[in-house]
């Protein structure tokens, strides 16, 4: 979408026709709680916005950016109950790697799911583990060749033919799969989280033992760095992995995979991308790195027909990315020069959360905000307006004489 914005009379005043004094009431907790999630959104979009600068042939670009419809304007919703406003008639990226704000709505899904499976294994009277897979690595290990060593060296683990041997007699029914990766002092740090459910109870610390030779062994076959026994497996129980699902999800967490903190000062790449936004070029870079890296992947891989089993349905990214809340009802369409401001000034994030907020207490957030950008824009863009008006001017008189002619 171009940043051009051609501003005559009509457009000023229908931009800069409101001019109320906002009112900062507290509202109590529900005021203090929709606050919070606000700020928490507009940082995402802030966010998303750094992302597209880095990745800038990416769909994350036209993400919440480009409208679906061009017969309709921007549309902005709002559900009365859950006291939250969202846009429609824009484009998703769905990518829950390169996107604060599609991670934020896919990995819900993923918890979602995640949670409606663990309960209904339980419930069928199995038990869940959570097995974390790594290896060695040091600082300078090139991202992609780490993942694909790995990749490689979980597949050799589940066809062995000792290991499937060993999962079928403690009663392995299937398994799902999380990436993650964290960057630190020994550069990137990809791993697997993987949860394994089972018709019985198991012995974790002989399976810890068992899998941490076969994982080792794996490993040398698919020719990455040997873990060490202690550090390359580690198996926990069932309130560990409630503990790991549960995280799925959490407002200020957005996705467990990106936001959660590493150990031992490791960042995420979603840290990577906040640094990168205060300034930071080198995390800019190892963010461009990540980005490439998991292109294509997907977050989360079940086992064959595991969520058949446990009845959970088929959802693709960008269809979560895309869901819309069926209880949201328009609130208004936003002119097309209205967004195009919001867009210059990186503002979807603060619309949303001035449209929420003026619900509640009846002020004139919104409309104080965008008679600011407006404000702003004819200051700032003064030339530009000048031009776009001699050119306005010049084609009305084209069109004119033409008309004469």
């Amino acid at each position: 979408m171009s940043d051009k914005i051609t501003v005559d009379s009509d457009v000023l005043g229908k931009i800069t026709k409101y001019a109320s004094t906002p009112v900062f009431s507290g509202l109590g907790a529900d005021f203090v709680i929709l606050r919070s999630k606000a700020c928490l959104r507009v940082k995402r979009f802030l966010l998303q916005d750094e992302a597209c600068k880095l990745l800038p042939s990416e769909r994350v670009n036209n993400c919440l950016k480009k409208r679906i419809s061009k017969d309709k304007g921007v549309i902005v919703k709002y559900n009365s109950v859950t006291k939250a406003a969202c846009y429609s008639n824009l484009q998703s990226c769905g990518s829950v790697w390169n996107c604060p704000v599609c991670a934020a709505k896919i990995s819900e899904q993923r918890r979602t799911e995640l949670k409606k499976g663990i309960a209904q294994h339980r419930k069928n009277g199995g038990y869940v583990y959570l097995l974390t897979l790594t290896n060695s690595h040091h600082y300078g290990d090139n991202l992609e060749q780490l993942m694909a060593g790995q990749k490689k060296a979980l597949k050799y683990l589940w066809s062995d033919r000792k290991t499937k041997e060993h999962f079928a007699k403690i009663g392995k029914i299937g398994h799902i799969t999380a990436s993650e990766v964290t960057h630190g002092k020994n550069g990137f740090h990809p791993h697997f989280h993987i949860l394994i459910f089972s018709d019985r109870e198991i012995d974790i610390k002989a399976l810890q033992e068992f899998i941490a030779h076969e994982w080792q062994h794996c490993c040398r076959k698919a020719k990455l760095k040997e873990p060490s026994l202690e550090h390359g497996c580690d198996i926990t129980d069932g309130s560990f992995a409630d503990r790991y699902v549960a995280k799925w999800g959490i407002e200020e967490e957005m996705t467990k995979g990106h936001i959660k903190k590493g150990r031992e000062g490791g960042l995420t790449p979603f840290d990577l991308l906040r640094l990168s936004e205060a300034g930071c070029e080198r995390s800019g870079r190892l963010f461009q790195q990540y980005a490439a890296a998991y292109k294509g992947k997907r977050q989360l891989n079940w086992s064959n027909g595991l969520k058949k089993l446990l009845l959970v349905e088929e959802v693709t990214d960008k269809e979560a990315a895309e869901r819309e809340d069926e209880e949201s009802v328009e609130e208004q369409e936003l002119a097309l020069e209205i967004w195009r401001l919001i867009l210059i000034y990186k503002k979807r994030g603060e619309v949303l959360k001035a449209i929420e907020l003026d619900k509640l207490d009846s002020a004139n957030r919104f409309d104080m905000l965008i008679e600011d950008l407006a404000q702003r824009y004819v200051i700032e863009y003064q030339d530009k307006m000048m031009r776009d008006a001699d050119m306005i001017s010049a084609r009305a008189e084209y069109l004119e004489e033409s008309a004469l002619a």
